[in-house]
C-alpha cells in the first residue's frame, strides 16, 4: 500500500524534504557567513515551496499564441540592435562598463522571447545561430581585450603549447600534463597549420569548438522536452558564469568540457536507440580520449556514469522491473580506464603516480583538516572583513536562479505525467554532482577543485531549468504576461551570470565586489611593459598573480609554472627587495592583489585580497623611477 503511494507522490515527498533541507541550510549561515549557504538554501526552499503551491497548474500545458511575422521581425531587429551596441561598447572601452552587461542582458531577453514565439524549423535554425553569436560576444569581450590569454593556469598551458609547436615533442609538456596531452597537441597543431600566434591558435582550437559543443545541450533538451526547451537550455548554458569563464580562458578544462558535452549526447543516443553498437563504440573512444585529456573532467564523467547506472538500478526497482539496467558496462569500462591511466601518470616529474597523489591528498584533508563548516569565514578576523552581504548575494544570485528553476524542473519531471527513466537518471546525476560540489567545501576540503564542476553540471541543470521556465509560463493564459515573464527571467539570469565574479567570468570589470575581486585579465600595456623590462633586467617583481603569470611564465623560455622571485606575498616585502625593480601597476590603486596570511585559530594559510592604494605608491617615491607606460611604473628599490 505504501509503495504505490510513494511512487505516485515522490515529487511531493521530495519537495517537502527539499523545503525543510533548504531552511536548515540557510540556518547554517548563522554559524558560518558563507553566502552560498543562503543562495543555495533559498533556491531549494523557494523552488520546493513554489512547486507544492503550483503543481496542478504547472502540469497544464497550453500552446503559445502564434505571433505575427512583424512581431518576429521586430524582435530580430531588437536583437541585432542590442548585439551591435554591445560590440561597439566593448570595442571602444578600456574595460567592460555596466552598460555592456545591461545591453548584453537585454539582447539575451530579446532572443529568449524570439525562441518562445518560434513555431517552425526556419525560426529554430535562426535562433540557434543567434545563440552561437551571443555566446561568442560575451566570451570575446574578455578574450579579445586581454593582452595575452585571460586566466591563471592559461599562461602555463599556452607556454607549453608554444614549446610543443616549436619542438614537436610532448616531452616539452611539464609535470602531469605530459600524461594529458590531447588539448596541447590540438592547439600546437593549429598553431603550426594556421601559422598564427598562440592566442589565435587557442581561439580556433578550443574556444570555437567549445561554443559549438553547447549544441549537444540543445540536442538532448530537444529530444527530452521539445525544440523550445532545447534552445532555452542552450541559451542558459552559453551565458552561464563558468561557461563564460572556461570559454574565455582556454585550457585543458575547456577541452574536457567539450568532450563531456559530446559524451552526454552520445550516452543519450545509447539510451534512445536501445544500445546501438555505433554509439557504444563512439562512447568508449570518447571516454578514453577524455581520460587522457584532463583528470578532473574524466573524474566528473566517471561520477556521472556512476549516477546514471545507479539511477537506472533504482528506477527499475521502483517502476519497471523487467527493463534492462543501463550503463553498467560502460561505467565499469570508465572506472578501469581511469584507474589504469592514473596508476601510470605521474603527478609531477619523478613524483608519485596521479592516483597516489590524489588519495594521499584526500586522506590528509579527511583525517587532518576536514571538519564541519571548517571554512575561513568562521574565523572572526575574517568574518568582520567580508564584503557587504548585498554584494555577495548579488554575486551568487545567478547561480541561485539556475538552481531554483532546475529544482522546480526536476520535481516536475518526477511527477506522474513526465516521469521516465532518463529524466530520473539525469536528476540523480544532478543530486550526486552537486552533493559532491557543495559537501566537500562545507567540510573545508577543496582537493576535488569544486569550482571546476559547475560547467559540467550546467549541461543537465540548464535543461531542467528551461523546462521549468516554459511550464511556469503556462500558469497564466494572458500572452502579454507570458512574454513579460520570459523576458524578465532571461534578462535577470543573463545579467547576474555574466556579471558574476565568483566564477572568474567577470574579474576584469566587476560591478560589485570591486575591492575583493582580483583581475587576471592583463591588458596590452601590462604585457608590453613586462616584455620591455625583460630586455634590460632579470631582477624585477610585482604582485603574486601578475608576477607568476606574466613575469614568471610568459617571459620564461622554459614555461616554468612558478617563479617565486617575480612576486611577493605581502607588501612589506617590497622595500626589502633591494636592487630589484618593482613594477607598480596602476590597477593597484583601487583594485586588490593577492597576499597570504596565517590566522590564529585556522589551520590553513588564507589568501587575502588587499588594495595597496595611494599610501603604498607614495612610499615608492623614494625609489628611482626608471620606466612608465601609463599602466606600469618601474621603480628601482634602493
Amino acid at each position: 500500500m505504501f509503495k504505490p503511494q510513494f511512487e505516485k507522490s515522490i515529487d511531493y515527498i521530495l519537495a517537502i524534504v527539499g523545503f525543510i533541507l533548504g531552511i536548515l541550510i540557510i540556518s547554517l549561515y548563522t554559524m558560518s557567513p558563507t553566502i552560498h549557504l543562503v543562495t543555495i538554501g533559498m533556491a531549494l526552499t523557494l523552488g520546493c515551496a513554489l512547486y507544492i503551491i503550483l503543481k496542478k497548474r504547472l502540469l497544464i500545458t497550453n500552446n503559445v499564441q502564434k505571433s505575427s511575422i512583424n512581431e518576429k521581425r521586430i524582435l530580430d531587429i531588437a536583437y541585432l540592435l542590442f548585439f551591435s551596441l554591445s560590440l561597439i561598447i566593448w570595442n571602444t572601452s578600456v574595460d567592460r562598463p555596466f552598460s555592456y552587461f545591461l545591453i548584453f542582458s537585454l539582447c539575451a531577453g530579446a532572443l529568449a522571447l524570439s525562441i518562445y514565439l518560434s513555431d517552425n524549423k526556419l525560426d529554430y535554425y535562426i535562433q540557434y545561430g543567434k545563440i552561437i553569436l551571443l555566446s561568442f560576444n560575451i566570451k570575446y569581450s574578455i578574450y579579445m581585450l586581454a593582452g595575452y590569454i585571460p586566466g591563471v593556469d592559461t599562461y602555463w598551458h599556452s607556454k607549453m603549447n608554444e614549446l610543443l609547436a616549436l619542438s614537436g615533442n610532448i616531452a616539452s609538456l611539464q609535470e602531469k600534463e605530459f600524461y594529458f596531452p590531447i588539448m596541447h597537441i590540438q592547439t600546437a597543431v593549429m598553431e603550426i597549420v594556421s601559422a598564427a600566434p598562440i592566442k589565435d591558435a587557442s581561439n580556433f582550437a578550443i574556444i570555437v569548438p567549445f561554443v559549438i559543443a553547447s549544441t549537444f545541450v540543445y540536442l538532448v533538451g530537444r529530444e527530452l522536452f521539445g525544440e523550445k526547451i532545447g534552445l532555452f537550455a542552450m541559451l542558459l548554458v552559453n551565458f552561464s558564469d563558468f561557461h563564460i569563464y572556461w570559454g574565455s580562458a582556454p585550457q585543458t578544462t575547456s577541452y574536457g568540457i567539450i568532450l563531456y558535452y559530446l559524451l552526454m549526447y552520445v550516452l543519450y543516443k545509447i539510451f534512445s536507440e536501445n544500445f546501438n553498437p555505433k554509439w557504444i563504440t563512439m562512447s568508449i573512444f570518447l571516454m578514453i580520449t577524455l581520460i587522457i585529456t584532463h583528470a578532473v573532467s574524466s573524474f566528473i564523467f566517471v561520477v556521472t556514469m556512476f549516477a546514471l547506472a545507479m539511477g537506472s538500478l533504482i528506477y527499475n526497482y521502483w517502476y519497471e522491473k523487467d527493463r534492462k539496467i543501463l550503463y553498467n558496462g560502460l561505467f565499469l569500462i570508465s572506472v578501469v580506464a581511469l584507474l589504469q591511466h592514473w596508476f601510470i601518470a605521474l603527478y609531477s616529474k619523478g613524483g608519485k603516480p596521479f592516483f597516489d597523489k590524489i588519495v594521499s591528498s584526500l586522506h590528509y584533508y579527511v583525517t587532518g583538516v576536514a571538519d564541519f563548516l571548517d571554512r575561513p569565514e568562521v574565523i572572526a578576523d575574517i568574518a568582520t572583513t567580508l564584503p557587504p552581504f548585498i554584494e555577495r548575494f548579488a554575486d551568487t544570485l545567478g547561480l541561485s536562479l539556475y538552481l531554483f528553476f532546475a529544482i522546480m524542473g526536476s520535481l516536475l519531471a518526477l511527477s506522474y505525467k513526465y516521469r521516465n527513466q532518463i529524466n530520473f537518471n539525469y536528476i540523480l546525476v544532478m543530486i550526486i554532482l552537486f552533493g559532491i560540489t557543495f559537501a566537500f567545501p562545507l567540510f573545508g576540503i577543496r582537493n576535488i577543485i569544486p569550482s571546476r564542476w559547475f560547467a559540467f553540471e550546467y549541461f543537465i541543470v540548464s535543461i531542467f531549468a528551461a523546462f521549468a521556465i516554459i511550464q511556469l509560463s503556462h500558469v497564466t493564459n494572458k500572452i502579454i504576461l507570458k512574454k513579460v515573464f520570459i523576458v524578465t527571467i532571461f534578462c535577470m539570469m543573463a545579467f547576474f551570470m555574466s556579471a558574476s565574479t565568483f566564477s572568474g567570468s567577470n574579474v576584469d570589470s566587476p560591478i560589485w565586489l570591486e575591492d575583493s575581486t582580483i583581475s587576471t585579465t592583463y591588458n596590452t600595456a601590462e604585457i608590453q611593459a613586462a616584455e620591455t623590462m625583460a630586455l634590460f633586467s632579470d631582477n624585477f617583481f610585482s604582485d603574486s598573480r601578475y608576477g607568476s603569470s606574466v613575469l614568471g611564465v610568459y617571459l620564461s623560455d622554459s614555461g616554468s609554472k612558478r617563479n617565486l622571485t617575480t612576486s611577493f606575498n605581502n607588501k612589506e616585502q617590497i622595500h626589502k627587495r633591494k636592487k630589484h625593480i618593482f613594477l607598480w601597476r596602476n590597477y593597484m590603486l583601487n583594485r586588490p592583489i593577492r597576499t597570504h596570511v596565517r590566522i590564529e585559530g585556522y589551520d590553513q594559510i588564507v589568501a587575502k585580497n588587499e588594495v595597496l592604494g595611494h599610501n603604498t605608491l607614495e612610499s615608492l617615491y623614494n625609489s628611482q623611477k626608471i620606466y612608465t607606460n601609463n599602466e606600469i611604473i618601474g621603480y628601482y628599490v634602493r
